[in-house]
């Protein structure tokens, strides 16, 4: 057993699930939600959003192909569980229980918004009035905001993707709604205390070595929440007023206390479900009475066991564990007292089945692990154990692996900082300036306050988000001073200067385009020239714009990311698309402000959806940007050698952009380009200007500012 036990422990390193890929993988996943949480609230949006399950776990492998799990709490909401604990600026709703909920459901029904006491009509078109008169909350409440939020994504997908995505539909799992497979998104309420039954993690006898009593204080800690499903195996009008009670940040808690070794036996365990379990019973024994198993093991087993070199036998504990409770047809629920996971899953007779099998697993443990198809684990064991498997090749895919986790995470973790960024300017766009201005103040100040007082993640967030505000507020406050001819002052300059390191280049780029719109060329050459030095084999680019999504990340700069904090890396090493709103544009080139009128007909209008939001953005891709800043500020100073460079450079990224099938904003990198010829003073040049701009139509036909362009030379040259 030591020796495939140690076998087990290198295979798992050669696939990349180690304790360093673990923490890295928990530690990208929390700065995404808490990135995601802190952008919703400096929206005025009520909700809190969670990464729960495998991923921010760090429970899989590559082969796995995990889905990520989004819990999004209503924190406007509040479920309380009696009525004196109403509080005032929520939308308070009670929990209770009847002959008719099970262990671990409640109904809820809505309460006063400005006093204690009950509703008594309907607020919503699923709500039902009980027989004492109180209004019921379905759990098919929320669907109809997600079917809102996500419906047009759905049916974008459904038409650019094809079967990935099914009629148009949301994808149910349970309580799970979601527009794509990858994801499961469950909508959440907070409980406002924790209920009684959940007390039972704290209160119950155990050995007291796991978990600790620091574990179980932070967990007390955690709030828990009602999704919305009901009890399996009931009335459909019985279950769709019931919302389950959920622990799972708890959980996730508890699973982040875990060692290495007790991690690689809970994915060993949930790899050996997928292929020895699954494909006989679906999901109705899934993960989760995996992962119980695995708590009520290490609880009541030694520390002492789980070793490198003991990883079977403690796989074969916490099988015995599981087959206890098959026997007994009852499997308990680590968190919540008087739940059995079984019900609703499996009946008498599947559990008989299930038992055969489960016995049949342990008692072939090593055949089983040398068997395993996911990630050819199985061939991988067999290799170190000289068991001949030719003519299969067995490499050693760690470093594959391992980035592409990297760049699932780094994407992820730039996606959500983008689109706040877009957002942000797309609220700020429907404003006034002194509004915007003031808006940003706040947000700001929110910020500064998280930096001062918040969690270590907070902190980071924060620290990403800080440089963007302060660009966003020094060009609304140098648009002002440009659109009135004056000189832009040096607080104007200092708020510049702190806004800088947003990311590699996108801030620095920000600010050069205003020394090009208020004459300070000289200024704006220097920060350019800085800039283009910054380029090199360990910057990544990306793009989170919706039909425009974009990544490149090269092996450098992944290498450089798995010993660099996530933040840092994002801020040193990375750049993201530039954006303007509305009340910035005197600091953009005047060719380039074009970009935001891109809908110009009822054609464009119908081709646009929810992801668009950005078309009413000046928007940009940094290297076309620098290019065409160089070429605009060497033509102003007379440098005709220089300007010529950059706009060859131009030319060189717009012919890989074509070569490489790279999206990102190609059509407006286009028009950029066209623009410079334009300005060039040749027999032929507009015949080239007007060559790029079809280039550009031909790859994006609508919502495409090309169309004006063409039109204005039209104009010029033939009418």
């Amino acid at each position: 057993m030591s020796r495939i036990s140690r076998y087990v422990y290198e295979t798992f390193q050669d696939i990349a699930v180690t304790s360093h890929m673990i923490q890295w993988r928990r530690h990208g996943y929390l700065l995404d939600e808490t990135l995601t949480t802190t952008g919703d609230i400096l929206q005025g949006r009520f909700e809190s959003t969670y990464i729960v399950g495998s991923q921010s776990e760090g429970s899989t492998t590559v082969g796995m192909n995990s889905d990520t799990d989004f819990l999004m709490c209503e924190d406007d909401h509040l479920v309380v569980l009696e009525e004196k604990g109403w509080r005032r600026g929520k939308r308070n709703l009670l929990a209770f229980k009847d002959e008719e909920t099970p262990p671990q459901f409640y109904k809820l029904c809505r309460m006063e918004l400005n006093r204690p006491g009950y509703v008594t009509e309907p607020l919503h078109s699923t709500d039902v009035v009980d027989d004492q008169g109180r209004v019921l909350v379905s759990n098919k409440w929320l669907d109809e905001a997600m079917d809102r939020a996500f419906g047009d994504i759905v049916q974008h997908k459904c038409t650019t993707r094809g079967p990935q995505v099914s009629q148009g539909a949301l994808i149910s799992h349970g309580p799970s709604r979601s527009p794509v497979e990858e994801v499961d998104m469950v909508n959440a309420l907070p409980c406002a205390i924790l209920p009684e039954e959940c007390q039972f993690l704290f209160q119950r006898p155990r050995p007291g070595h796991w978990p600790e009593p620091k574990t179980l204080e932070y967990a007390r800690q955690c709030p828990a929440f009602f999704v919305p499903q009901g009890p399996a195996n009931t009335l459909i009008e019985v279950r769709v007023l019931q919302w389950r009670l959920s622990t799972t940040l708890i959980e996730r808690r508890l699973m982040f206390d875990l060692t290495e070794v007790q991690m690689l036996v809970y994915i060993l365990l949930k790899m050996m479900r997928g292929c020895y379990i699954k494909p006989q019973f679906d999901d109705n024994l899934s993960t989760f009475h995996f992962k119980t198993a695995m708590m009520f093991t290490i609880e009541t087993h030694s520390p002492d066991i789980w070793r490198k070199d003991n990883i079977v036998a403690c796989t074969i504990y916490s099988f015995n564990t599981l087959l206890r409770w098959i026997k007994l047809r009852y499997c308990p629920h680590f968190t919540t007292k008087g739940v059995n996971l079984f019900d609703g899953k499996l009946s008498r007779h599947e559990l008989q089945q299930l038992e055969s099998v489960i016995m049949q697993i342990r008692d072939n443990i090593v055949w089983c692990i040398c068997n395993l198809e996911m990630d050819m684990f199985g061939l991988r064991i067999k290799n170190k154990m000289g068991i001949q498997v030719l003519p299969v090749r067995i490499d050693n895919p760690r470093r594959q692996n391992i980035q592409k986790i990297q760049k699932k995470i780094i994407v992820n973790v730039s996606t959500s900082k983008g689109t706040f960024i877009e957002y942000l300017a797309l609220q700020y766009n429907v404003m006034g300036p002194d509004e915007a201005h003031e808006r940003v103040t706040r947000q700001l100040h929110h910020l500064h306050s998280m930096q001062a007082t918040g969690s270590d993640l907070e902190r980071e967030a924060a620290s990403l988000y800080i440089p963007y505000l302060y660009g966003y507020l020094a060009s609304i406050r140098a648009s002002h001073c440009i659109a009135s001819n004056q000189p832009v002052t040096q607080d104007i300059h200092r708020l510049y200067s702190l806004s800088l390191d947003c990311d590699l280049m996108s801030g620095k780029l920000k600010y050069a385009s205003m020394l090009y719109c208020s004459g300070q060329y000289a200024q704006a050459a220097q920060m350019l020239t800085h800039c283009e030095g910054l380029l090199g084999q360990d910057v990544a680019h990306y793009c989170g714009c919706g039909g425009r999504e974009y990544a490149h990340q090269s092996d450098r700069y992944l290498e450089k990311g798995l010993n660099t904090n996530t933040a840092d890396l994002l801020r040193t090493s990375s750049t993201i698309c530039v954006k303007f709103s509305r009340h910035e544009l005197p600091c953009v080139p005047e060719h380039l402000r074009y970009e935001m009128y891109r809908t110009q007909t009822q054609e464009d209008r119908k081709k646009r959806h929810r992801e668009h939001g950005w078309m009413d953005l000046v928007v940009i891709d940094c290297l076309p940007f620098l290019f065409y800043l160089q070429f605009l500020v060497y033509k102003q100073m007379g440098q005709p050698y220089r300007q010529f460079k950059a706009m060859q450079n131009q030319g060189d990224y717009f012919t890989c952009l074509k070569q490489k099938q790279i999206r990102g904003h190609g059509d407006t990198a286009a028009n950029v380009l066209a623009h410079c010829f334009e300005l060039v003073d040749r027999s032929n040049i507009s015949n080239m200007a007007w060559n790029r701009y079809q280039m550009s139509i031909k790859a994006y036909p609508t919502n495409n500012a090309a169309w004006i362009h063409l039109i204005r030379l039209f104009r010029k040259h033939f009418l």
